[in-house]
């Protein structure tokens, strides 16, 4: 699913009162429906567009401020926040550490 500019004007809005509660901000996009709160998986290396059992210390995601650089794949997407993250490899990708669900948006 492609971010439209409605989500991405909702996850800004979303994000700035987010702030005054978390460090970091992002839109995941998935193919798994999303469940609001705690997420209890973490995200896979990557290698050359081929997943690896390796696994990452949080969640993927791309950066609020960052959200019309990368595009990704899947037909779920929410708005994720924490307090601890790390920048991930691809331009404006986070992992972000014990992520929250805050919103759904589709």
């Amino acid at each position: 699913m492609k971010l439209t500019q409605a989500m991405i004007n909702k996850a800004l809005e979303i994000a700035k009162e987010a702030s005054w509660d978390y460090e970091v901000v992002g839109v995941r996009v998935q193919e798994m429906p999303f469940e609001l709160g705690e997420m209890d998986h973490v995200s896979k290396v990557w290698i050359d567009g081929e997943e690896t059992d390796e696994e990452l210390d949080g969640v993927c995601a791309t950066d609020i401020n960052s959200l019309n650089v990368n595009e990704y794949y899947g037909e779920h997407v929410a708005i994720v926040a924490g307090n601890y993250f790390e920048y991930g490899e691809d331009i404006g990708e986070i992992i972000i550490k014990d992520a929250q669900v805050i919103a759904i948006a589709a």
